[in-house]
């Protein structure tokens, strides 16, 4: 037996390690892409086990009707002749309700035709949704059937409703009785007209039944079947305002969110650093708050402190502007705090980045230039943000790429509303969310409206947008190092 050094067990670790994680990172890649070409939808995602089972039904189906087709068209043959008295019999019914009166109507008459109805009726669906036959999935034979039954069901429930425990029928009685039945058997009478038509044509043409018969069991595979649909989604995304106006929400949110956070962040990082400030130390530990709280809870507090009519600092900003703020009816509103949440959650990444940065500047150097005279604005212009640029740069970017993925924030604080009408420029108007950021908009797809394929197709069009981001800032700093 070969003898195992630990240069080849570590090999086989990061050879084994290396195809897993290629695995489990191409293969949920790779099927994102394919989805976001495709229809795929709440129903027919994870349909593969049913489609199975009715390929299986539908090959059990073909078989059994050509191997038994002379005792299906002897099935046939009595549901014919079934729909035929049935017919003779609902149109002794018409005549005769066109005729009663007061004087004349029978109760017992009245009942013989229905129970014959009832019964005759019963026997034929009977042969139809039995599966000596599989008539019932001959879908223009059970459409005009289903009609029937529901027409004559209706219009006995009717008669019940008129007639109830009443010993003598007034005229009136009478009049809603025809009323409720001569128009309603002239539909019977016509839908089973329809059927016997069907039936005769089993009969006729065997072939054509058997492939009809199929039809619908094909129709509700291919309803469950993922169909490919080339560029249809992206084309749906780019059809309306909706999408359009979230990637410009998304980047304006960028334009001001990730300045303030930065400003703020910077700001009390140099703040805290000074040995002037007494228990700095523990304020930059009380300023990590953030970062110690779960972001659910962060931000529901936030949305509790902007809620209208009850948030301390809702009222406070009505009293100020001099108008109802509102983050569920004020596009604006919502905005604004979506800005200052998401400076809550960030700032103390850009603070930590900033202090770690300020404490590797040589002390020598700002000691020098105290001693030639150098003012605390000048050190800080020209010695300690030049020192400290690179590091806050580098979270400049990581942070400016969160807020292209603003998700949380808006969910949680309003859903991404208010609900208004969106229009853009060359674009159709539609209903939507007016702050519905690039990733809530594929999230509310996907989970809203269960359409797969569209939210997937926003959610390549986002990578790309970071992809483009991620490129342009690469390029900047290779050609900044370049310099």
């Amino acid at each position: 037996m070969a003898k195992l050094y630990p240069s080849k067990v570590a090999l086989l670790l990061i050879v084994s390690s290396l195809i897993l994680y290629l695995f489990f990172t191409i293969v949920p890649i790779a099927y994102s892409i394919y989805i976001a070409f495709t229809d795929a939808n709440a129903i027919n995602i994870a349909s593969d086990p049913k489609i199975r089972e009715l390929r299986s039904i539908r090959n059990s189906i073909e078989s059994y009707l050509r191997e038994n087709k002379e005792s299906v068209l002897e099935e046939v043959d009595k549901a014919i002749l079934l729909t035929k008295k049935l017919m003779g019999r609902l149109e002794e019914l018409k005549e005769y309700m066109n005729r009663i009166t007061v004087k004349n109507f029978s109760r017992s008459r009245f009942g013989s035709y229905k129970l014959f109805i009832r019964q005759t009726l019963a026997s034929l669906l009977s042969i139809v949704k039995s599966n000596r036959t599989f008539l019932y999935y001959y879908k223009d034979l059970r459409s005009s059937l289903d009609i029937a039954s529901r027409t004559i069901s209706y219009m006995w429930s009717e008669c019940d409703r008129i007639m109830g425990f009443k010993l003598l029928l007034s005229e009136g009685d009478i009049n809603g009785l025809r009323e409720a039945t001569v128009p309603r058997l002239k539909i019977v009478i016509k839908e089973l007209n329809r059927s016997l038509t069907d039936l005769g044509n089993v009969r006729k043409d065997y072939e054509l039944y058997i492939s009809k018969t199929l039809e619908s069991i094909d129709a509700e595979i291919d309803r469950l079947s993922v169909h490919f649909v080339g560029l249809k989604n992206f084309k749906t995304l780019f059809t309306d305002s909706r999408f359009p106006y979230s990637i410009l929400k998304t980047l304006l949110f960028v334009a001001t969110s990730v300045p303030l956070k930065v400003s703020v962040g910077v700001a009390l990082a140099f703040l805290f650093s000074s040995p002037s400030i007494y228990g700095r130390k523990v304020m930059r530990t009380l300023l990590l708050t953030p970062w110690a709280l779960p972001v659910l809870l962060s931000i529901t507090t936030w949305r509790i402190l902007f809620s209208p009519g009850g948030g301390p600092l809702s009222s406070l900003l009505t009293m100020t502007l001099d108008r109802p703020f509102s983050i569920y009816t004020n596009e604006w509103d919502a905005f604004l705090v979506y800005n200052v949440v998401e400076m809550w959650l960030a700032y103390p990444f850009i603070m930590t980045v900033t202090m770690g940065a300020i404490t590797g500047v040589p002390k020598e150097l700002i000691e020098a230039a105290y001693v030639d005279g150098g003012s605390k604005f000048r050190v800080f212009k020209d010695i300690m943000l030049p020192l400290t640029a690179r590091p806050i740069l580098f979270a400049t970017i990581m942070t400016s790429g969160a807020s292209l993925q603003a998700f949380m924030v808006p969910l949680l604080i309003n859903g991404g509303g208010p609900t208004t009408h969106i229009s853009l420029p060359g674009l159709r108007s539609a209903l939507g969310n007016a702050n519905e950021m690039m990733v809530l908009f594929g999230y509310n797809r996907a989970w809203l409206e269960q359409d797969y394929g569209l939210s997937t197709a926003s959610y390549l069009v986002v990578v790309i947008i970071l992809f483009i981001y991620a490129a342009a800032w690469f390029y900047m700093i290779y050609k900044g190092g370049r310099s």
